[in-house]
């Protein structure tokens, strides 16, 4: 076990890129958190596979990122048939209120609506608490609470939690009668099917061969993905059922009602519809109604395909629509060159990205090296297009992005040279501005739906919309993942499957980091009691009123 923390804490030290912020921010150092690690499993009187585990999963919430993350070979999970998610009204944190926001089993006798009271005797705000302090760790508070709340009902050990069996007494408040009422259930339990073969003996558990996952130097292009490729950094909702409650994270159609009367729809990768707006309440002065386009982007892991899906919607809605509703709440990242695709698509002139420093080894000045060579012979958009394709997870290729990269590579190994374990902020492979797509530019006003549970690169799209004033976010701050990240993997009998961590650290334009603050939304707004209790109306009615708001400098200018 020490040995294994050895490793850890050598990985840490060699290539977590935001080492210095968090020192800054948090007072976190890799040397602590080991101190605390080790001095944990030593004070273990018979240290048990699970015991490591939590102080492993502890060791790694400790830097507060979101990234960071490790996960676990177990079998054992349990789950109930419900979806919790916590309003409160007043933001204060101090009298939020639980309620029941999807419900599985249809024979389960909880409804949608129903307002949790306690759980297992505790007052469910402590349950809640309890469980964010020993499951969550501490980070973003909006981002904790809201994981606490969607895990309270499920539990893995593959995420290192301790998983509750047998029966729990749920007090609810009925939303029909208004009654209070006692349901008993059960935990839909799996038991561990891999033995912990730990004895009265501490065990001579030692790491052996650790090495980080290697990069192709054959497969240029599947080397690009892999670096800019984020792991999904959450748990999501309930892997156990395979749930998509609408509060799942990465769920295809979010809890988001229709906005409005459906003209038009399109449901497969994407769900989207054009809609009017036709309340006179709202509308600017002279106007009978307004066409609008709602399309909702679950994740950033896709590729060429969802990218030519997501361009026929929005060509098509350039063509019918005066505004865009973009829903990418409870979303959990993936390719930040997929996510460059489809921000192309939403522009007729270059978006600014944000900047990296990246945490340098040999591995990344071998990276540089070997795509150096491979593209000096790239002359033209022909060769470009040999090498990579088309386009990276949909983002188009020609010779200025082989140009870009040859840059990027070179500042890499000059960064080297000159003695530099941690670069200045560069343009990750020397993108700098998101150029407007060939084929598809939409140049109408756009509404962007974020909140707390937007990870990764579901923080870089709002901050460069944001930042280059392309969009309107509405909802609540963003987690605040903000860097590309490092997978290890390594034989061990710990049951340890893999381990996450930040590459690098962005910067705004504004030189502001995106991890730990975030992305602010322009105009907030956060799901309350009646939102629960009403399907979400309050909150449709705050976006339309946004999205008229936005749209009536446009409007107004043709009368």
């Amino acid at each position: 076990m020490l040995a294994d923390l050895d490793f850890i804490k050598n990985s840490f030290e060699t290539k977590y890129a935001p080492s210095l912020w968090k020192k800054d921010f948090i007072g976190w150092d890799a040397e602590r958190a080991y101190s605390i690690a080790k001095n944990k499993v030593l004070r273990l009187q018979q240290p048990t596979i699970k015991e490591y585990q939590i102080i492993l999963k502890e060791f790694f919430q400790s830097p507060r990122d979101y990234h960071v993350s490790v996960a676990f070979f177990s079998t054992e999970s349990a789950y109930l048939p419900f979806v919790v998610r916590g309003a409160d009204d007043q933001n204060l944190y101090k009298s939020r209120r639980y309620f029941i926001v999807h419900v599985d089993d249809a024979a389960c006798s909880l409804a949608v609506g129903d307002e949790i009271l306690s759980f297992n005797a505790d007052p469910i705000d402590v349950a809640v608490t309890k469980l964010r302090q020993t499951e969550i760790g501490e980070n973003t508070k909006e981002t904790d609470q809201a994981r606490a709340e969607l895990i309270l009902t499920a539990r893995s050990g593959a995420h290192g939690h301790v998983v509750p069996k047998g029966s729990v007494d749920i007090q609810v408040r009925r939303k029909a009668s208004n009654r209070v009422e006692t349901v008993r259930l059960n935990w839909a339990y799996t038991e561990e099917k891999i033995r912990d073969f730990t004895t009265s003996k501490p065990p001579l558990l030692v790491s052996t061969a650790p090495s980080f996952e290697k990069n192709s130097k054959e497969q240029l292009k599947t080397l690009v993905n892999k670096m800019m490729m984020a792991p999904a950094v959450f748990e999501k909702g309930t892997p156990l059922l395979g749930r998509d409650s609408g509060h799942s994270v990465g769920a295809i159609k979010s809890f988001v009602p229709p906005l409005g009367k459906k003209l038009w729809e399109h449901d497969q990768n994407f769900d989207a519809y054009i809609f009017t707006v036709a309340d006179k309440a709202l509308l600017p002065p002279g106007k009978s109604e307004l066409r609008v386009g709602y399309v909702r982007i679950p994740h950033y892991s896709a590729d060429e395909r969802e990218a030519e899906e997501f361009l026929n919607i929005i060509s098509f809605f350039q063509n019918k629509t005066e505004a865009v509703v973009i829903d990418q709440i409870n979303n959990p990242g993936g390719s930040i060159f997929y996510l460059y695709a489809l921000a192309s698509m939403l522009t007729d002139r270059p978006l600014s990205v944000p900047k990296h420093r990246i945490a340098l080894t040999q591995q990344e000045v071998y990276v540089a090296a070997v795509l150096l060579a491979g593209l000096e012979q790239v002359k033209d958009d022909y060769a470009a297009k040999l090498v990579f394709g088309d386009t990276v997870g949909g983002y188009p290729v020609d010779y200025k992005f082989v140009v870009a990269t040859r840059a990027f590579c070179s500042h890499v190994i000059k960064e080297w040279e000159g003695g530099h374990l941690y670069t200045q902020p560069i343009h990750l492979f020397g993108v700098d501005m998101i150029h407007p797509h060939p084929r598809a530019r939409y140049t109408k006003p756009i509404l962007l739906l974020i909140n707390e549970l937007d990870f990764s690169s579901a923080d870089f799209f709002p901050a460069i919309l944001q930042d280059n004033k392309r969009a309107t976010l509405l909802g609540t701050r963003t987690a605040g993942a903000g860097g590309f990240v490092l997978a290890a993997s390594y034989p061990n009998l710990l049951g340890i499957q893999a381990f996450h961590m930040t590459g690098s650290l962005a910067l705004r334009d504004n030189q502001q980091p995106v991890e730990n603050l975030g992305v602010q939304p322009d105009v907030e707004y956060s799901l309350t009691t009646k939102d629960f209790q009403e399907n979400y109306k309050p909150y449709v009615e705050k976006i339309l009123k946004s999205l008229c708001k936005i749209c009536t400098p446009r409007i107004t200018s043709t009368f």
